[in-house]
């Protein structure tokens, strides 16, 4: 695991923000979950062309104008999570793996609580847990009927909330 940019710590939230933060979901995502979302990221790997462009699709993402968030990928051959702008990235990236073990094993250990410091320590305290990593999003992305763009997820939410 290479981390290319610093990780913000709860240390660097205000009060409000430790507030949310302590109220976010604790529960790791687990193994199964993990290996699912690693199968489905290398089925659809991105990668740039030779103009520069984001080719390839896959990923899980959130497509829409301006800052997206964060997002997860296969990209140029590594487990990749990296800040997404107009529906493009991973630019920058903010973590990347090597192997795939090492990315199941990280992600399986991770929970809504610890995705939400994802962020660009220069992008706090904005960015703080918006348009993260979540529980839910991490489904999403495995159901055949996945699209990145934001109303389609807002729809899947929905209906989540209205079946729970």
């Amino acid at each position: 695991m290479k981390f290319q940019i610093p990780i913000p710590l709860p240390s660097s939230l205000n009060r409000k923000e430790l507030e949310i933060f302590h109220s976010l979901n604790q529960e790791t995502y687990g193994l199964e979950l993990a290996r699912k979302v690693a199968g489905k990221l290398k089925q659809h790997p991105t990668r740039l062309n030779e103009n520069g462009y984001y080719v390839g699709g896959g990923g899980l993402y959130h497509s829409h104008r301006d800052y997206c968030g964060i997002g997860l990928y296969f990209f140029e051959g590594k487990f990749t999570l990296g800040e997404v702008n107009d529906a493009m990235g991973p630019c920058p990236v903010l973590i990347t793996f090597d192997e795939e073990e090492e990315f199941v094993e990280w992600l399986a250990n991770q929970s809504d609580q610890s995705m939400s410091l994802m962020v660009r320590n220069d992008h706090l305290p904005f960015n703080f847990n918006n348009q993260t990593i979540t529980k839910i999003r991490l489904e999403y992305f495995l159901e055949e009927e996945y699209d990145p763009v934001w109303n389609s997820y807002g729809a899947y939410v929905k209906k989540r909330k209205i079946n729970e």
